[in-house]
């Protein structure tokens, strides 16, 4: 049986997206967002769509403005070809009602020359509407 090193430009991706994960989230740095979007990136978030970082920063800065300590960590991060997938989970706080949540999502991304060029993440909704009865994110 052969073992096989990790191919260095898969490892290379994931990091790509554990940092700005870490970075956009956990350190509320809002120009990770431009770092590591491609100016023409498309971002599919549920039924919504952003052309780019600066569209993604109006969904970015809602979220950032009604949930407080956020702290993002990741549960499983994979790579394939030119794709990046991270199942994570963020604990935070919802600023109305100091009411303490977690939140379970999926980001994949497809990176080219170090950048995300198109990306999708999907999270449970259903469950922070548990969490927090009638909470709509505009």
């Amino acid at each position: 049986m052969s073992v096989t090193s990790p191919d260095p430009a898969l490892e290379q991706n994931k990091r790509l997206l554990l940092r700005y994960l870490d970075d956009a989230w956990n350190k509320s740095r809002r120009q990770a967002l431009t770092e590591s979007f491609a100016r023409n990136c498309i971002l599919h978030a549920g039924s919504r769509e952003a052309h780019g970082p600066a569209d993604f920063f109006h969904i970015y800065d809602l979220f950032q403005a009604q949930f407080a300590r956020i702290s993002f960590q990741p549960i499983v991060v994979l790579a394939e070809a030119d794709l990046v997938c991270a199942h994570w989970r963020i604990e935070a706080v919802y600023r109305a009602t100091h009411t303490s949540v977690q939140i379970t999502g999926t980001s994949i991304v497809r990176v080219h020359d170090g950048r995300f060029i198109e990306a999708w993440q999907n999270w449970d909704a259903a469950s922070l509407a548990a969490q927090l009865p009638g909470f709509v994110l505009p």
